[in-house]
């Protein structure tokens, strides 16, 4: 198991065949020397979970004063294939890929995920939310922006979905969706059932849906959009 705590900057992390151990750099940006003597990058191990932090300052000031300040570290990390983990990201782009099962907190940024290896859950703040080849159940919260999601090997339940366009296509078990703000939603070739309980502006389309499918009255449809 390994935490992995991220700022202001990319993140990358990939699961390696033959990986022992966890390895971690990074690039670090600042708009001054005093702010770049201030960005950390620290690989522990408390107890059974080793940790990946990153420190950087906290930037404070008015919009036209300080707005130009600026501090982030481009991180790099490489861990055991189908290690679990759990993410925290700040903000900047995301890409995980072949890791086991994995909690991920991303605030802001576009975030790609491929190759989960076990469960996944995700809280995203904003950003478009890529998602691939996952062997076990996703569980989602969205702010805002796109969600698509292809090839989950299990269920899939979204708790809310703030604003944005909702894909799903190739997915073995259900999907349930509670809470739909704006946005369209569209998914395909789906081996258990299909519910939306709320859903705001947006159309609904589905196809190939195996099981029950049951949204609101006003979206009773089936096309192809795909």
């Amino acid at each position: 198991m390994a935490r992995v705590e991220a700022r202001a900057g990319s993140l990358r992390i990939t699961g390696r065949d033959g990986l022992t151990e966890i390895r971690a750099s990074g690039t670090a940006r600042a708009s001054s020397r005093s702010l770049l003597e201030q960005i950390r990058l620290t690989v522990e191990r408390r107890g059974e979970v080793a940790y990946v932090i990153v420190e950087t300052p906290e930037l404070r000031g008015n919009w036209g004063d300080d707005d130009d300040e600026h501090a982030s570290l481009d991180l790099v990390v490489e861990v055991p294939k189908t290690l679990a983990l759990d993410v925290e990201d700040r903000s900047g782009e995301l890409e995980i890929r072949g890791v086991g099962p994995l909690d991920l907190v991303d605030n802001s940024g576009d975030a790609t995920v491929e190759d989960v290896g076990g469960r996944l859950r995700v809280r995203d703040g904003s950003g478009e939310l890529r998602i691939r080849d996952v062997r076990g159940d996703v569980t989602l919260d969205d702010g805002s922006g796109g969600i698509h999601l292809r090839t989950i090997r299990g269920s899939v339940t979204v708790g809310r979905d703030g604003s944005g366009e909702f894909e799903a296509e190739d997915v073995t078990g259900s999907i349930r969706i509670d809470s739909k703000g704006s946005g369209s939603v569209d998914v395909a070739h789906v081996g258990g059932d299909f519910v939306v309980s709320r859903k705001g502006t947006g159309s609904i389309e589905h196809r190939d849906v195996k099981g029950r499918v049951d949204v609101p009255d006003r979206d009773r449809r089936g096309r192809r959009r795909w």
